[in-house]
């Protein structure tokens, strides 16, 4: 995610997301997109773990929980 947050010049995610509240309409919709993908991302991420700890599905390898999170794409390019 950070990389993806440096496609538009952030230091990172966390960095993109501060912008939610900026008084500029780019950044600000940039910043909430920032925050609904780290939050979907996170969400996906416990949902892979509750099954897993659940016994409802193996334990996944890296490439397969990158491949099960949402896409990437900012305002305007998805």
């Amino acid at each position: 995610m950070d990389d993806f947050a440096r496609t538009r010049n952030y230091d990172g995610i966390l960095s993109a997301a501060t912008y939610a509240t900026s008084t500029v309409g780019k950044f600000r919709a940039e910043g909430h997109y920032a925050v609904e993908a780290r939050d979907a991302a996170w969400a996906k991420g416990y949902e892979i773990m509750g099954a897993v700890m659940a016994g409802q599905r193996a334990m996944p390898t890296l490439e397969e929980v990158i491949d099960e999170l949402p896409a990437l794409a900012w305002p305007g390019e998805g």
